[in-house]
Parts: C-alpha cells; structure tokens; sequence
C-alpha cells in the first residue's frame, strides 16, 4: 500500500512537472522566438472595464487572483513588453500600478486601458493609457498630479508610506521614460457626454535613444470637440527620462504673440510652431534648468492671458 502510494505521487510529481514545462513554454514562446519582435509593427489592445463591479466584486476581497480582472490586463501587458524586447517585470508593475490607481480612485461606471506596441519607429515603444470620467466640476491639474507623486518620494515631505496612492504615483513615475496627461470631453460607453481624464504612460526599448516626435494627436481630438466659443488652453510638457525638456503650449492664434513674449521674457525660445484650425502649438526650449514651481507659475501666468482674452468684450 505505501509503495503504490510512493508511485502514485512520483507520477503526480511528473505530471506536474509537464504541465510546468508546457506553461513556461506557453510564457516564453514570444520571447524564444526569432520573428515576432521584428514582425508585429503594431499591436493594440483595449479593455472596457466596469469599474463598478470590479470595485463590488474584487476590491478587499479574498479572490483567487487568476480570477481577477486586473490579472488578464497585466498578463497582456507582459506579453507586449516581451515583444519589444522590454523588461516585462517593470513593464507589468507599472500598468498594475495605473490600473489600480484608476480603479480604486476614478470616477464613473467605465475605465478604459489600452495597450500599444509602435516597433516600426528608430527607438520602438509601447504606450499604455488609463482613463476614467471626471466628477462633475472636477479637473486635475499638473500641480495636483506632481503633488501625488511627491506623496511616494521618501525624501519629499509629502511623503507619506500608507498611501497607496502615493507609492503608485512615485512608482509610475520612476518606471516610465515619457509621461502625458489629458483632460477631455467624449461620450462615454453609455453614451453620456462626460468630461475625462486619461493617464499615458510611454516606455521605450531605449530609455537613452531618441523619442518620438509628439504629434499631439490627442488634443488635437480634444480641440475638434470643443464648441467655437469655448477656451483653448492645452501644455504639454516633453521629459527626457525625470527631468523636463521642452513644453508645448496649445492656445487660440490670436493669444499666441502674448504667450510667445511671456515665454521668451522668461527664458524660454520659441523653436516650432503647428498651426490647427484656429489654434497654435508652441514649443519652447530654454538651457536652464527647468524649475517646477517656475513652470506651474508661467501655466498660470499663460492661463491668466488666455482667460483675459475670452472674458474681453466684443468691440
């Protein structure tokens, strides 16, 4: 009896053993293959996820992870940094870290994520966005986002170690090489008009190659939306891995002179001008150091002359 049972386990041993193989192989086919990291040019994926029941059925609960909902989103992603030759750890960790964040701090039934691989470019990148419904009246601003963040940074007083939130902020920021954020107005799966807030996260195969030239496509989008007496006021602010490299700013024409002159009497030089429409997108360079509470202070100021504009009479 003892011996059959000896036999019977080294046979349970071998058939788990099988299965393990099979499974690693089923990890590593993407990685061991000769052709897929050269062949997918480019590869999306997008998830309509139902906040609501994820945040009732998952959130705080004893689920089998397998089982979740976030599970399928971070094992996607991990196949997408394998097929650009990216660290599929980091890659995973920093999309886990956004989803929870939009779930768990979002807004409204619906958060969309999408995941893309761009391999046809020099330097090829997988860009990943999260995107929730904004409160009624709410709106983040550059300043509330790099406050959550510095919520995550040991050395900041800001720090603060029992914040989720804040150590997701600080680890989305230290795992990225190009990060944007966008407030826009869209109908969403309901098909209620809502006002929205999407997180991009971009991560390259060479953190220290070039980037991609940013096409501002998505506000672009944002600017179609708009009504003809509405503001347009959009920044944009291009980072070499941490630190801020050039900013773009996004007005009507007519307040651009005044913006390029507050700009340049504040260091900054105008290198490019994108003519849309009726808007104008500025990029300025300067060669100091670009300082954080300085740059807040130029939005503000910029802000201050696009407002002035449109709250002018008509003559």
């Amino acid at each position: 009896m003892e011996q059959k049972t000896i036999e019977e386990l080294q046979k349970k041993i071998e058939q788990l053993e099988k299965e393990n193989k099979y499974l690693k192989e089923e990890l590593d086919y993407i990685k061991e293959s000769p052709y897929l990291q050269k062949s997918v040019s480019q590869l999306i994926y997008e998830a309509t996820i139902n906040r609501e029941e994820v945040i009732k059925n998952e959130f705080g609960k004893r689920i089998n992870e397998k089982h979740g909902t976030m599970y399928e989103i971070k094992n996607q992603a991990y196949r997408f940094a394998h097929l650009l030759g990216i660290d599929p750890v980091s890659v995973r960790m920093m999309v886990t870290e956004a989803i929870q964040n939009v779930i768990e701090h979002g807004y409204g039934k619906y958060v969309i994520v999408t995941l893309e691989i761009h391999n046809d470019v020099v330097n090829p990148y997988m860009l990943c966005s999260f995107k929730h419904e904004m409160p009624p009246g709410k709106y983040y601003t550059l300043k509330e986002i790099e406050e959550n963040a510095l919520k995550g940074d040991a050395t900041s007083e800001f720090f603060d170690f029992e914040n989720s939130r804040g150590r997701g902020e600080f680890l989305m920021k230290e795992l990225t090489d190009e990060r944007r954020i966008i407030n826009g107005i869209e109908l969403n799966p309901d098909g209620k008009k809502i006002r929205y807030f999407k997180r991009i996260l971009i991560k390259y195969k060479n953190p220290q190659g070039p980037k991609e030239k940013v096409t501002f496509s998505e506000l672009k989008k944002e600017i179609d939306k708009l009504d003809i007496d509405d503001v347009v006021c959009y920044f944009h602010v291009h980072h070499i891995e941490s630190e801020p490299a050039a900013v773009t700013i996004a007005t009507l024409r007519s307040s651009a002179p005044k913006v390029a002159e507050l700009m340049e009497a504040n260091g900054f030089k105008l290198v490019e001008e994108e003519p849309y429409y009726r808007t104008i997108f500025a990029t300025y360079k300067t060669d100091k150091k670009i300082n954080k509470d300085e740059l807040l202070n130029l939005f503000a100021k910029v802000r201050y002359i696009v407002q002035q504009e449109f709250d002018a009479p008509l003559v």
